[in-house]
Parts: C-alpha cells; structure tokens; sequence
C-alpha cells in the first residue's frame, strides 16, 4: 500500500526537502492543505483509493 501511496504523492509532485514522497494521511494535514491545490487533489486521490479497497475488501 505505501508504494501506492508515494505514486500519489510523486503524481502530484508532493516531495520533502531530500526528494522523497510525502505521506499523505487519509485523514487530510494542515500541510496538505497548505500545500493548495496539489496537496487537497494529492489527498482526494488517497481517499478515493481507500473507498475503492475497501469496496472490494482490501483495506
């Protein structure tokens, strides 16, 4: 699941200071939404995924 993560996050260009994916919490960050619009569309896109898995029993 984490690599499924860091795709969104590197889909959305959301990196730290060293180059790597930032975690993007299901639950949504301050961070996130300071980000702007990267950052809410980064956090739509997990959550989708999450609704998606859990739809089909994976989560």
């Amino acid at each position: 699941m984490k690599e499924k993560e860091n795709n969104i996050a590197l889909q959305y260009g959301l990196k730290d200071k060293n180059g790597n994916p930032i975690e993007i919490p299901l639950g949504g960050s301050m961070g996130l939404l300071a980000i702007g619009y990267r950052g809410l569309m980064a956090w739509r896109a997990k959550k989708n995924q999450h609704q998606q898995n859990k739809a089909n029993g994976k989560a």
